[in-house]
């Protein structure tokens, strides 16, 4: 069953779901009635100059952390810089917020219809958060519309949306993507 406005509220109160940094002027707008805003980091990484046509991988031996590395570039867009996303073009980034979910909760991300109406999707597909995760959300933001669009640092990105389970998981998350708190 999906948590309520009420619901997430007494979450986030008990620390059964921890989202930092999370301070109370922005959690009170960002909590809507069914989910909770979540806004962008200020690193992205943006495709790489270098030429990558003609590459083949095969997902189940790819490290997804090495390849994303090796084919992209950082941008920072703190201190007020933008990002302009150009029609088909696409960046790795990942919410400002990492958050903590227990074992009888998990999660899911959605892109906001304010940026889908311009063609920007933000979560491509594997919208599942497990639970037990720990971490910023990754999120893959491809321009599908026909104008290029401004991200920047702190903007409203997604939603998250969660989902009390049945019954507790006997394992959390503990795939590549479950690492400590970076800034890269």
């Amino acid at each position: 069953m999906i948590l309520s406005d009420g619901e997430i509220w007494e979450a986030l109160e008990r620390g059964e779901i921890i989202i930092d940094p999370f301070p109370n002027d922005i959690a009170l707008k960002a909590i809507q009635p069914s989910s909770i805003d979540l806004r962008l980091h200020g690193l992205l990484r943006k495709q790489s100059r270098e030429q990558i046509r003609g590459v083949t991988v095969y997902p189940p031996d790819l490290n997804v952390n090495d390849f994303i590395q090796r084919y992209t570039v950082p941008e920072d867009i703190n201190g007020g810089r933008e990002f302009r996303l150009e029609p088909g073009n696409f960046v790795i980034a990942k919410t400002l917020e990492r958050i903590t979910l227990p074992l009888t909760i998990a999660g899911r991300v959605e892109g906001k219809s304010s940026l889908a109406r311009l063609g920007i999707a933000v979560h491509i597909t594997a919208p599942k958060i497990d639970p037990g995760f720990s971490n910023n959300i990754t999120l893959e933001i491809f321009n599908l519309g026909p104008f290029t669009v401004a991200l920047r640092a702190g903007m409203s990105i997604c939603v998250l949306i969660l989902e009390r389970l049945g019954r507790q998981a006997k394992q959390g998350y503990s795939g590549q993507f479950q690492t400590p708190a970076s800034n890269d």
